[in-house]
């Protein structure tokens, strides 16, 4: 597995953990300011090829409401011992979505091995329907995507709408400007039935306002968009909280696979919004 994919994979894990809440009946969209820390350790339940160990940290920050937009703050340290030595990824993406899906600025940092660090930055714009990325990194230009290409926040809506519902299956596609402002990935999610029973959580999960919250376990299958494969590039899992937090991680790459544990949990001041 090459850096570069490891690292956009772990990226997009983390930016799909902006979760937003809604229900059944419609109601308005409510995502909890929020700031978590995960810490990460390689998943003993799935086979590892070439990788002997691992371990890091996601620190999360979330703030913003459904009148001002959502920005997400994200800082990754991975280090991984391989077959072949020791792989250390440092990430830190800084992203804003308008409430609408209509805007979106992002910036990704990835640095591997204390190497030159591999950016993505720009914003995307959307017009009659279909967004126009002007990238400044790591090159200047303009992308044209296609029709119906969802932004990691209204992708997010699209599945928790449909866990509300009962609805287990959501396909869209989805952009978050990783790892090069040009992808576009196809997701296959699948939801499973929620609960509020607190077993098997840990401390961090049952304090605040996650105390006895519904949750979903969704799983994220990501397929480059162009490619024949009929495997993923790589499945994220997690349990969503309804009022958008996300707890269990699992980042699988198909060679080895790392588990997020939720550590630290920080409710953050909810900024007034008449919507």
């Amino acid at each position: 597995m090459s850096a570069t994919f490891m690292a956009r994979a772990l990226i997009a894990s983390a930016l799909a953990v902006p979760l937003l809440a809604t229900a059944a009946s419609a109601q308005p969209v409510q995502l909890s300011p929020h700031r978590a820390t995960y810490a990460l350790s390689l998943d003993g339940g799935t086979p590892a090829k070439r990788v002997n160990s691992a371990k890091g940290e996601i620190v999360y920050e979330l703030r913003g409401n459904a009148c001002a937009g959502y920005s997400v703050q994200l800082r990754q340290s991975t280090d991984i011992e391989t077959d072949g030595g020791r792989l250390n990824s440092s990430i830190s993406t800084a992203s804003w979505e308008d409430p609408e899906g209509n805007a979106y600025r992002f910036r990704v940092v990835n640095t591997v091995n204390d190497e030159t660090p591999e950016e993505a930055d720009g914003v995307a714009e959307r017009r009659d329907g279909q967004l126009v990325v002007k990238a400044t990194k790591p090159e200047e230009e303009t992308i044209r995507l296609a029709k119906g290409v969802l932004l990691p926040t209204q992708h997010v809506v699209k599945v928790l709408t449909a866990a509300g519902q009962g609805e287990s299956i959501v396909e869209a596609p989805v952009y978050d400007g990783s790892p090069d402002a040009k992808k576009v990935f196809d997701t296959l999610s699948v939801i499973g039935k929620g609960t509020n029973n607190p077993e098997g959580l840990e401390e961090a999960a049952t304090k605040a306002d996650l105390a006895g919250r519904m949750r979903y376990p969704v799983v994220i299958s990501y397929y480059e968009r162009g490619t024949d494969g009929q495997t993923p590039d790589y499945t994220i899992s997690f349990d969503l909280f309804d009022n958008g937090v996300s707890r269990a991680l699992k980042l699988d790459y198909g060679d080895f696979a790392l588990r997020g544990t939720l550590i630290s949990y920080e409710a953050l001041p909810q900024e007034n919004c008449a919507k």
